[in-house]
């Protein structure tokens, strides 16, 4: 049982890191079209593309790895 919850958290956190990625870095795009650029908008693109990966990677390794709930059985 405790398996299942961890998998499922686990889950919720990497998609939130992925909808959170595309946030930080479709704002950040719309701050480059308004705005001069300068330091804050490269640590945005960083810190949002860091996030879009590490969510995608985690989904991509609980598939792999046959983590899944609906995949053990």
């Amino acid at each position: 049982m405790e398996r299942e919850k961890a998998i499922s958290v686990a889950k919720l956190v990497s998609y939130l890191l992925i909808l959170v990625g595309i946030v930080i870095l479709s704002t950040t795009i719309i701050y480059f079209i308004t705005a001069p650029i300068n330091w804050l908008s490269y640590v945005g693109i960083i810190v949002g593309g860091l996030m879009l990966n590490i969510g995608a990677a985690a989904i991509f390794l609980i598939k792999k790895l046959k983590l899944d709930i609906k995949s053990s059985h």
